[in-house]
């Protein structure tokens, strides 16, 4: 489906909305932001696909977990993520991870350029990418945030390093 010159992003976002249905994607639109979500799943979990149009010439696709990061691990993994998306030699540079600390999930966050070609390539190319970003995490941000860190109060007698008193 090819796509006139001025287009507005309201009718690319219709656009791939009547391509979605003709897929048979079940689909939660949000018309007034030009934006919906879909279930998406694996063989271990499954998590929303959320896309969003914001102009005639980008979007945001975001897959979100539908398990929450724990209370009591959630600026730990935030932390652990930020440093990911600084020092992520594989990212594709538009693709970050992010913790939604009002939701309490985690996400992968991809921004793209709308491209003019037959069929919506563009869209599914980014999904997939989106979603690959996103499993690529998930199972290890899951099993970390269920973690109960504890730390041992360390001395001479139960350390493993040898314990020296540090003068100034």
């Amino acid at each position: 489906m090819s796509l006139p010159v001025d287009v507005t992003a309201t009718q690319v976002f219709n656009e791939l909305i009547s391509e979605l249905r003709d897929r048979e994607w079940d689909l939660l639109i949000d018309e007034g932001s030009n934006a919906f979500i879909t279930a998406v799943a694996n063989e271990n979990e499954k998590w929303e696909l959320e896309v969003q149009f914001h102009d005639e010439s980008r979007f945001t696709t975001k897959s979100r977990s539908r398990w929450i990061v724990k209370d009591n691990s959630l600026n730990r993994i935030e932390r652990v993520i930020k440093r990911l998306n600084s020092h992520d030699g594989d990212s594709n540079g538009r693709t970050i991870w992010k913790i939604d600390k009002r939701l309490r999930s985690f996400e992968a966050i991809t921004e793209a350029t709308i491209v003019d070609d037959e069929g919506f390539s563009y869209f599914f190319d980014i999904v997939d990418e989106n979603t690959n970003y996103y499993q690529s995490l998930s199972d290890t941000v899951r099993e970390a945030s269920s973690i109960n860190i504890e730390y041992n109060d360390l001395n001479e007698g139960n350390s493993l390093i040898p314990q020296k008193t540090i003068k100034n």
